[in-house]
């Protein structure tokens, strides 16, 4: 019995982020994708959170949200709630508003590095 309440609890589990807000060179590639190309991160970002579709669509939209004035909202209430609810981390609209913000490259390395480790752990 205790058994199956510890497997239960262990999925319900609250998460922090895999890498802090200033972990930008935890994973280089990663980083270096998302202060060169920062559209297609943004699209495999989205993609991946669900909030867009799959293949170049992503990298499209990526593109279009990356650069589009309004594209700052949809990244604070869509990709970014969408990374934190499949991570099971707990919202926080405050704080994702100030890190895309003030330090909008790190808060899109942190969300790809999040998604990459997500990924790795449902495979």
């Amino acid at each position: 019995m205790s058994q199956e309440m510890s497997t239960g609890n262990r999925d319900n589990r609250v998460n922090e982020w895999s890498h802090g807000l200033f972990g930008c060179f935890d994973d280089c590639g990663e980083c270096m994708l998302s202060c060169c190309c920062p559209c297609v991160a943004f699209g495999m970002n989205a993609r991946d959170s669900g909030t867009c579709c799959e293949g170049c669509c992503g990298s499209f939209c990526g593109c279009i949200l990356f650069f589009c004035p309004g594209a700052f909202f949809a990244w604070c209430c869509c990709i970014r709630p969408n990374i934190r609810r499949k991570s099971n981390i707990p919202t926080n609209c405050c704080a994702d508003f100030w890190s895309i913000l003030f330090c909008p490259f790190c808060a899109l390395i942190q969300e790809r590095n999040q998604c990459k480790e997500t990924q790795a752990e449902h495979c």
